[in-house]
């Protein structure tokens, strides 16, 4: 996550990039590896969670949102 703390002239932002990812053939971004049993995505959407709730508060930080 990139941010930026606000002034009274500007605004603060923020803005998320993929650190981790694969492209397919097709182009297309993967943000996980190939999971071959529920467990496996189950596993790789509880990480991205935790990484997302992270990134919320973070954000949270960045606008000073209480």
């Amino acid at each position: 996550m990139d941010s930026q703390l606000g002034t009274p002239d500007n605004p603060a932002g923020v803005r998320i990039a993929f650190l981790r990812y694969t492209r397919g053939e097709d182009g297309r971004l993967f943000l996980t590896s190939g999971c071959t049993s529920f467990e496996g995505i189950e596993g790789q959407i509880n990480s991205l969670q935790d990484e997302l709730d992270e990134l919320r508060e973070r954000a949270r930080r960045a606008f000073q949102v209480p």
